[in-house]
């Protein structure tokens, strides 16, 4: 897994939310999202994860939806 790759696919904000939603200091967070191994790596991987999988999601039903309403 290269973090650095995973961080692309992240939007604008989401080391603050990332900080936010598992309690870890924000600035450990960016390290970790530059690829430095910290000693919540194991939190931070858990938590990314689930953030990105909801972002994905919610991404995806919220473009199917305009792509709807612009076709009717």
């Amino acid at each position: 897994m290269d973090i650095k790759e995973i961080r692309k696919q992240l939007p604008n904000g989401a080391g603050k939310e990332i900080a936010k939603i598992s309690g870890v200091n924000y600035d450990t967070v960016q390290r970790f999202l530059r690829g430095v191994e910290t000693k919540e790596n194991l939190k931070l991987i858990e938590t990314t994860t689930k953030y990105l999988k909801e972002y994905k999601e919610k991404k995806a039903k919220a473009l199917q939806e305009l792509k709807d309403v612009a076709e009717s």
